[in-house]
Parts: structure tokens; sequence; C-alpha cells
């Protein structure tokens, strides 16, 4: 007797495929789970529909000729056996699908079971294989003979192809690569600037690469590679693969490391030397001056330090002097530069001065730290360093900028020793300024003095609003409306900013409950300061349930740069809010070193394009063309809102929408306004 299928229902549902019944009418009887997951219906929807619903309207009078034949002569037909039809889901779109039938019963009560299956990643497969047979085919004598790795690489990174060479260079077998991919072979600390330069590859706005980097072999063993990296294109001139030749240059590169460190290296303390010293600080000169900047140079040396020669020896002085070098390295701040300059003198360049507490405190760390005492060969010392201090201008170079720190540094001998002087005394009155705005944005706090203005944000299709950015400004009683730039330094050090911060939250949630209409959300910064508070998180959720504001229509703008130095608890902050339906925007993309892996590790849902970018913007081909589209592309393919900030000019803004930015922040479309525009 033959069984209806409807008496192995659980069967049926616990089928990996979609499986559906029709009688000889074609019309549809029963249908499991996995139907309705792939047609995507629900199966009172189909149960008693005929099952050309199913199919594409194209193949739809073929298939009921095919339905008829098969019912005068039913036979059970398997998958693979050449039965490949077209599905069609309820949306209309279409996929290529394997077909089995099982007929049940007979006669007019007879039941056809048929089992589908989307074929569509085994077709695109099959596909690859084909393209990549016939690459191989082309390249595989040249890459056999080859005496350097050579790979064939999908644009997602996946090795399609490697050689011999390849293989016994990293001592993987041809398997193994072909189930990894390139990072997996990469040094972690390489792995984002290849993502971006293979981005920059498939974006075409590289033809050929040429790196140096490193990889890491199966022993676990760290080599340097220079890395060629092509574009391959298929038939159609599509981007299709990336050939990669890959050349070992450990011996080599170890033998300039060498050289390098015994260039710029002191040999006694590990440090860098009085060459690396005026080297870099040439360097460092131009870039400050480019950026509007001034650097410091701390210039030190140890007081009475010729007794300790004189009455122990030079061994006991060298012994002090690594110490005293270990210190200075402890007491640095990341981005403080230090180097030996020679005998018992230091230099440390501050690479931002604008912040006069900042050097200060530089000078008191390092102090404190060197005289804690020692012993040295059972003598008891207390190393004290006096130190000179200068501060950069437009016209200085190396030369003069140490020259003018250590004029100071001989007044503070002068002066009396242990201590530090200012070759500059007009810093002095900058830190007494400085005292004077913090205790000012105190008060102004208490006083709320400060006031939201609103950017708007647009589409640049056709420039209208949707969202803005609320910037604060402080209406100073005597001083006039200030910009950030005049308090926000200060306020981030004293931690003022968490206040203040509160106070903008509060009137841009305050101006979204009286204007529901206002299109698009309100994009609120916030510093890394306000993100490490463990309040925070409460405070915010406050300010929302307090005025009734929709999550959704906040963003939490952080520049990439604060959120490199985000502790694990801001970072849970951050999701959580994500999980409320807050956006989470990325400022400034592009002036950090993580910029790949911030997308990656943190919930965020846009990217604003920083300013520089698009500032440097040309009409022509250029560096900052190519890298403002291949943030673009990051951006599309990550599927993240992207904002292009700072547009002033006509031709900056068509330019970012030919490559497909989507919106637009700038003064060309709208200064920031105490009201917020709508059209």
């Amino acid at each position: 007797m033959v069984r209806n299928p409807l008496d192995f229902q659980g069967l049926l549902e616990a089928a990996p495929d979609a499986m559906l019944g029709t009688d000889q009418a074609g019309v549809i009887r029963f249908v499991n789970r996995q139907t309705e997951l792939l047609f995507d219906y629900d199966r009172t929807d189909l149960i008693g529909q005929p099952l050309e619903i199913l199919v594409p309207e194209l193949s739809r009078k073929g298939h009921l000729a095919h339905r008829a034949a098969y019912f005068a002569n039913p036979e059970a037909r398997a998958m693979g056996t050449g039965l490949q039809l077209a599905g069609r889901r309820r949306d209309g779109t279409e996929f290529p699908a394997d077909v089995s039938l099982s007929p049940f019963g007979s006669g007019g009560d007879m039941v056809v079971v048929a089992a589908v299956r989307d074929v569509t990643e085994q077709r695109q497969a099959a596909e690859t294989a084909r393209n990549l047979a016939a690459a191989e085919d082309l390249v595989r004598t040249a890459m056999g003979s080859a005496s350097i790795g050579i790979a064939l690489a999908g644009l997602d990174g996946s090795f399609r192809v490697v050689n011999r060479a390849l293989c016994d260079l990293l001592g993987y077998d041809g398997a193994w690569f072909l189930a990894h991919r390139l990072h997996d072979v990469v040094h972690p600390d390489e792995v984002e600037e290849v993502l971006l330069d293979r981005a920059q590859i498939i974006a075409e706005s590289i033809d050929k690469s040429t790196t140096k980097l490193r990889l890491v072999r199966a022993d676990g063993v760290t080599i340097w590679v220079r890395r060629v990296g092509v574009l391959i294109r298929d038939g159609d001139g599509q981007p299709n693969l990336i050939m990669l030749q890959v050349e070992d240059i450990t011996a080599e590169h170890e033998a300039q490391e060498a050289l390098t460190y015994q260039a710029f290296h002191d040999s006694l303390t590990g440090l860098h030397n009085r060459a690396w010293i005026l080297d870099t600080l040439a360097v460092d000169l131009r870039a400050a001056k480019r950026e509007g900047r001034s650097l410091a140079a701390l210039f030190i040396d140890l007081d009475n330090f010729k007794v300790v020669n004189d009455s122990l020896g030079h061994v006991a002085g060298d012994e002090v002097l690594a110490t005293v070098a270990e210190r200075i390295v402890a007491a640095l701040y990341p981005g403080d530069r230090l180097g030996r300059f020679g005998g018992s003198e230091f230099v440390i360049l501050v690479q931002d001065a604008h912040d006069v507490l900042v050097v200060e405190r530089c000078a008191d760390r390092v102090s404190a730290s060197i005289g804690v005492d020692l012993q040295v060969r059972g003598h008891r010392i207390v190393p004290t360093a006096s130190i000179g201090i200068a501060t950069s201008t437009s016209t200085s170079t190396p030369e003069s900028l140490l020259r003018d720190a250590d004029s100071a540094l001989s007044q503070a001998k002068t002066n009396g020793r242990e201590r530090w002087h200012f070759f500059d005394e007009t810093m002095h009155a900058q830190a007494l300024a400085r005292l004077t705005v913090e205790d000012q944005l105190r008060e102004a706090i208490t006083a709320s003095q400060f006031v939201v203005f609103y950017q708007p944000i647009v589409a640049l299709a056709d420039a209208h609003v949707v969202g803005h950015e609320a910037l604060v400004r402080w209406a100073h009683p005597t001083r006039g409306l200030l910009s950030p730039g005049e308090f926000l330094n200060v306020a981030e050090d004293t931690g003022l900013i968490t206040a203040i911060g509160a106070q903008v939250l509060d009137q841009v949630c305050a101006l979204l409950a009286e204007h529901p209409d206002l299109p698009g959300p309100i994009s609120v910064n916030v510093s890394a300061v306000q993100l490490a508070m463990p309040y925070w998180l409460t405070s915010v959720r406050d300010t929302l349930a307090t005025h009734r504001v929709d999550p959704a229509r906040i963003v939490i703008e952080v520049t990439e740069t604060a959120v490199l130095s985000l502790v694990d608890s801001a970072r849970t902050a951050l999701t959580s809010l994500r999980e409320l339906g807050i956006g989470i925007h990325i400022d400034d993309f592009g002036t950090g070193y993580s910029s790949i892996s911030v997308l990656r590790d943190l919930p965020v849902t846009g990217v604003k394009l920083d300013l520089r970018f698009v500032h440097d913007l040309t009409a022509g081909n250029s560096q900052a063309n190519a890298l403002a589209e291949g943030v673009n592309g990051l951006v599309k393919g990550m599927h993240l809102t992207g904002i292009a900030e700072g547009i002033e000019t006509q031709m900056q803004a068509d330019i970012l929408r030919d490559q497909g930015w989507e919106h637009g922040q700038g003064y060309y479309f709208g200064k920031p306004t105490t009201t917020p525009v709508t059209h």
C-alpha cells in the first residue's frame, strides 16, 4: 500500500530542503517550513494555490506542459539528474533550483512531492571554477617555474591558485592555502594596511601595488617580503582576480634595520641619538608649520653628573645614565619623542605645545621620575636634572629651537638647578590665561551659557535636508560668541566637557520634542572623556526619557582618534546606545591609524569623511580623490551611512556625488544657525 505523504509530516518538516506536494491539477496540497523560508510565503498563502505562483512568469506555460507530461508517466527523479528549474519568491526575485520528484498514490488521487533546493551558490562556484581553470591554464607554467611565490587571489582575499615556491616559503601545502585568505598569513599588525591596499587596487586608484610587509610562516616565524599585487580582469573587463608576487627579503630587511639602528641609536641607553633628534626635529617642524601648531623641545641635563664620573668612575656613570634613560621613557606620553643628545644631556620633543600646561606637566613628570634615589656600586645617589624648554615658531629650525632650549637650560642651572625654565616667558602668561578659561567655564556651566547651533546635512543628489549636526558655542558675557576651538581643549582636560555635553544633549532633545517633523536625526559630538565616565550612558538614557525623544532621532559622533583610546566600558556604552536605536558615527574618518578595525569592532552605523580629504579634492585625478572614492567603497560595502563634511564649493559637491557619496555637509549647503533648516 502506498502511504500518503502527509503521514510523514514530521519527516517533511525536518527535511533540509523545501518540500511541497501537488495534485494532478497543479494545486499545492501541503508545504513544509523550508518552503516558507525559501519562497518567502506563509503556508496558508500557498496551500490551495496553483503551483505556478512559484514559477517565473516566462516559464509558466512550459511548466504546465512538463507537469502534464509527468503525470502521464510519473516516476521518481532525484536531484542532480538534470531537472533544474527556476523558482520565484513572493517579491518576484528568481533563483536557480534543483528539483527531485516523488509520486505517491495513483490515478486521480496521485500526489507528487517535490523537493526544491536553491543552487545559486553552486552555480556561482561552478562558474568561478571554469574561470579559474582558464586562468590557471594561462599562468600554470610560469607560476610553476618561478623562484618567487606567486598566487592568484579572489577580490575577497581568498587564495585560488598558489605555486610551489609560495608553499615552500610559508610552509603550507596547496590545500591549506585554498581553504584560507590572504590575511591569514599576514602579520596582525599589517592586516589593516593590506586590506586598504587591496581596496585601492580593486577601486582602480592604483594599477599595481608594491608593498614591503610581514608574513607569518606555518612554524610561527615572521618573515619580511616584497609583495607586488596586480589586478586581473575577466573577459568583460571587470575586476576578477589579484595576482600576487611574493619575494623573501628578510635578510635584506634585517641588514638594513641593523645599519639604521646603529646610525640613529645610542649604544649605551638604547635611545635615539643626536643624529636622529636633528633629522626628526626637521621633519616635525615642517609638519608643525604646515598644520599651524608649535613644538616644544625640552633640553635635559643631569645636575653635577661630572661628580659621579670623577668619584665613582665612568662605568658607574654609564649605569646612572642607563637608569635615568629608563625613568624618562616611563614618564613620557605616547607621541612624545626622546633621544640622548650626548654626555648627560637628553632631548624630549612634545608634538603639540599649544597648551603650556601639557609641556609643564611633562617637565614635572620627568623631573620627579629622575629624582628617585638609586644605588650605584654601594653608593646612594639622588640624581636631579635641570630642564630648558623652548617652543617653535614659524621660522624655527632644528638648530635654533635646540639653541633656545639650551639657553633656557643654562638659565635653569643659573637659578639653582633641579628646575625647569621656559625660553619664552610668554608661555607663563598663556598658562595663567588657561586657568582663567577654566574658572570661567565652571561659571558658564552654572549659568547655562552654552548655545547649540545646527548645521544641515543634505542628500548630495538634490541637496534636500536629511539631518543636522549640533555644534556648541559659548555665549561668553564679555568676549561674545566663542567657537569650540577657544575652550574645548580646556574643557576636555579638566573633565568639564561632560557637563557641557549634557547641556548640549538636553537642548537637542528639547528641540526634537518641540519639532517632531524635523527632517532626519541630529548628530551630537561626544568626546572620549565623556565616554569614559561610568554614568554617561545613564545620563543619555535619562535625557531621552525626560524629553520623550525616539532614540533613532539621535546620532552620537565620536572621532576616530578618540575611539582608538576607548576603554572597554565605553565600548559597551556605545553598544548599549546602538541597541536603543541611537546611531553611531565615526567623525574625522581617515585621520587615525586603525580606521578599518574601528568599523569592525564597534557598532558603527555611519562614517564622516574627514574635511581634509574634501579640501584636497581636485578636478583631475589626485590622491585625495582616490582616497575619498576608496573610503566610499568601504562605506558602501559595509552598508554604512556616508557623510562627506567640509564641502565648500560646487566642484567638491559634484566630485563627491559622482563618486557615490550620498550625504554632504559644509558651508556650501548652509552655515550653522540656532534654528535648524528644513529644506
